[in-house]
């Protein structure tokens, strides 16, 4: 996208406070190999030090969020990657050839000698 100019459309958020508490918990803990989703720890640390007592739904969907996060994390490394709400149900010639060109683009890029 950063090679088309192209900014993304974002689904809309009718939870913002959800997503805001997300990135004030982490929404990764470090692992030996990379990110890993927040651990319970890490969330039950979060509540006792702001001071809040998240029901059990919210506290698992801050979990959830975070594992969705780390793995959309290493699917966005693609570089035909989709956007996580987007369907691929329909087949769309255009944006499987724009997404086979960039691809192709990217793999010639990243094979050019450095100067």
């Amino acid at each position: 996208m950063a090679i088309d100019d192209l900014t993304p459309d974002f689904p809309p958020i009718r939870t913002p406070w959800v997503i805001d508490w997300l990135m004030e918990v982490g929404p990764t803990d470090p692992g030996a190999m990379g990110a890993v989703p927040i651990s319970w720890g890490s969330i039950s640390q979060w509540q006792q030090c702001i001071g809040l007592d998240l029901p059990p739904w919210l506290v698992r969907l801050l979990r959830r969020l975070s594992v969705e996060f780390v793995a959309e994390t290493v699917r966005a490394r693609e570089p035909d990657c989709p956007p996580p709400w987007t369907a691929t149900t329909v087949l769309n010639r255009d944006e499987v050839s724009r997404k086979v060109t960039n691809a192709f683009r990217a793999l010639m890029m990243s094979k050019e000698p450095a100067k």
